[in-house]
């Protein structure tokens, strides 16, 4: 488990009311702020979080790859923690971080691994991870308490059967200006319509965030059918023609 590393935290939590949708369960919008939450203070304690490398160094992290692996959502007013470290460097570009979302039982609700990369606020460019912040990879969990990572790409709608269109609003955006994580996949489901989302909730989600959008973009978000069973999808997210996001999407009903 990651706990056998000491750049692990584990957090406590207590699902708000304003967390939770129609279902009275945690959304995936707010399942994604939780899991940043949870990332934001681990780093902020291992001193290597986005305000502190914003003024070190002049960048901050950017979120590149998520996916999720969900068995239950938890309900209004349930307590959960959540695990979370760094678990693994590659190239001297890419960073990786789990999570595994607890009840308070400690059984495992939700799993996630996520990629990150450093972004120079100024050139809006990749920057390579600093040796101090390398470094870690000495104190990182043994692999098999690694979650397995995705391979390949994410593929845009072939053929996409429904699409809503939208622009980027002033609350949307997070603290480093662009449209904030949990809008990309929030944005992506709405064109499943209300009858398939008020009877369905999501297994299993894999995200690739590939661009930025800022204040007033117009967005068009995009889905099809991934299989025949109708509970597959892919999506993307739009700008343009220009693909910001693609994600992978398998749900259960309820």
């Amino acid at each position: 488990m990651l706990s056998a590393s000491p750049l692990h935290d584990d957090l406590s939590f207590q699902i708000a009311a304003s967390a939770v949708g129609p279902h009275q369960r945690l959304t995936l919008p707010h399942l994604i702020r939780l899991l940043q939450e949870a990332a934001m203070r681990n780093t902020v304690r291992l001193g290597i979080s986005s305000p502190e490398l914003l003024l070190s160094h002049g960048c901050t992290w950017v979120l590149r790859r998520q996916s999720l692996h969900c068995l239950r959502w938890p309900g209004i007013g349930e307590r959960v923690r959540v695990l979370t470290a760094p678990t693994g460097f590659e190239r001297g570009l890419l960073t990786y971080r789990d999570f595994h979302l607890l009840d308070a039982e400690g059984k495992t609700c939700i799993s996630a691994t996520t990629e990150w990369l450093l972004m120079d606020v100024h050139t809006r460019r990749i920057k390579a991870i600093p040796p101090h912040i390398a470094a870690l990879a000495a104190d990182l969990a043994p692999a098999t308490a690694h979650l397995k990572r995705p391979i390949g790409k994410l593929p845009p709608p072939a053929r996409p059967n429904a699409e809503r269109s939208s622009h980027v609003a002033f609350y949307q955006l997070d603290f480093n200006g662009h449209l904030t994580n949990p809008v990309f996949p929030e944005l992506m489901i709405e064109p499943l319509g209300l009858a398939f989302l008020e009877t369905h909730l999501p297994t299993e989600v894999d995200i690739s965030f590939q661009q930025e959008a800022r204040y007033g973009d117009a967005l068009s978000a995009q889905s099809e059918p991934a299989t025949d069973g109708g509970t597959h999808f892919r999506h993307a997210l739009l700008r343009d023609g220009e693909v910001l996001a693609t994600m992978y999407s398998a749900w259960q009903a309820l």
